[in-house]
């Protein structure tokens, strides 16, 4: 399944820009002039061109965010378009102000904001959804606050959940690190000791001893092996069929979920309060999670809402949402405070996956302590207690 971005106006006269997933480009133009649609740019979307993300212009959340704090600011200063995104090329690097040049010339040729954005094709369609709305509303500097608090609130999220999983990884690390030195270079002098002592090697020391040389013979094989392996992985994740495999098998993680639902949550919140429909707020949001899954999900559940289907039982029936979300969304239908709601939403899955991250933090660590002490103090003792055996029959 390919996914074509087109562009087709309505019989209102009304522009609609969104997605659509079809085997080919025939069948996608006959599911847009199905929805009676007439159809002006159709184009299959084209995976970024690097494998290295951070390679690009403005690749972080946290440059997003101050960049679009400080454009915002500048703005609110009175400044115009062209003479903001000028003073902010002077701070960026060469790249970003490569990049920014661009975009400045651009616009000056008559173009507009989210058009000369995303024809850069280096900002996330979230971040081109919102800009868009704010040159279209004439609430450009409110849009930008409202995209700098966003891609701060995820930098932040992401970067607990990775410091809350950093110490466990070196542990990991360190643990086999020392595990290898043992059992290469520091069994086999104590298996030396012990035959010019003619010293019976314990029954565990000399099975770990086995293991040890045949490290020692083959390792750099063994170390090769898995190179080519993990290579050979990465390679067909990046491939469209590794990739499909990759994103579904994520979706079936319940936690992984959990974390698309705190990005959907607030860019759906974000969304409606920028003053999109939900139908609307719904296809822009699909971009954000970056799982297939996820988007089809999405799909599904924009689709049954155009139809006049309740939003929080599609939402409940497309299996991406968790019960919670699914009652406070009901709530806030209801209640008319949708986006309200979201964040709420969004705030306590957060907290509840930073807790389940701390708990499995707080019973990982110490175990992955004692399993290493243990294993490092069992190979001491079988090591030295036969000396000390052998010391003592002498001295009898």
């Amino acid at each position: 399944m390919k996914e074509f971005i087109f562009k087709a106006y309505s019989d209102d006269g009304s522009v609609i820009e969104d997605s659509v997933q079809a085997e080919s480009q025939r069948e996608a133009a006959a599911e847009i002039f199905a929805r009676e649609l007439h159809l002006i740019h159709l184009e299959e979307k084209k995976e970024p061109a690097s494998l290295f993300s951070w390679s690009r212009p403005f690749s972080s959340r946290q440059k997003l965010a101050l960049f679009a704090e400080e454009w915002a600011s500048l703005l609110d200063a009175g400044l115009t378009m062209t003479d903001s995104i000028s003073l902010l090329e002077k701070q960026m690097n060469k790249k970003e102000r490569a990049l920014l040049s661009s975009i400045r010339k651009t616009i000056s040729t008559g173009h507009g904001v989210g058009e000369s954005f995303e024809r850069a094709r280096c900002f996330p369609p979230f971040f081109l959804s919102l800009l868009s709305v704010g040159e279209l509303s004439g609430t450009l500097p409110e849009e930008l606050h409202r995209l700098s608090r966003y891609y701060l609130k995820e930098d932040h999220f992401i970067k607990s959940i990775e410091g809350a999983l950093a110490y466990p990884l070196f542990v990991t690390f360190f643990a086999l690190c020392l595990f290898i030195v043992i059992l290469t270079f520091i069994l086999p002098s104590f298996a030396l000791l012990f035959d010019s002592l003619s010293i019976p090697f314990p029954p565990a020391a000399s099975l770990a001893l086995s293991l040890g040389l045949w490290l020692k013979d083959y390792g750099l094989y063994l170390a090769g092996a898995l190179l080519f392996s993990i290579t050979g992985a990465i390679l067909f994740f990046y491939s469209k069929q590794g990739r499909e495999m990759g994103h579904s098998l994520l979706y079936r993680s319940r936690f992984y979920r959990r974390l698309l639902l705190v990005r959907f949550c607030a860019a759906l919140s974000a969304l409606l309060e920028s003053g999109r429909t939900l139908s609307e707020s719904l296809r822009d949001s699909r971009d954000v999670l970056g799982n297939r899954n996820a988007q089809r999900a999405l799909s599904f559940v924009a689709d049954h809402l155009e139809r006049g289907e309740d939003f929080p039982d599609v939402l409940e029936r497309s299996g991406f949402s968790l019960p919670l979300v699914h009652h406070l969304c009901r709530v806030g239908m209801e209640s008319g405070e949708l986006p309200r709601f979201l964040r709420q939403a969004e705030e306590i899955l957060t907290h509840e996956t930073e807790r389940k991250i701390r708990r499995f933090r707080a019973i990982l660590e110490p175990s992955l302590l004692l399993f290493t002490g243990a294993v490092t103090a069992l190979m001491v003792f079988s090591v030295m207690l036969p000396v000390f055996q052998a010391a003592g029959a002498h001295m009898g």
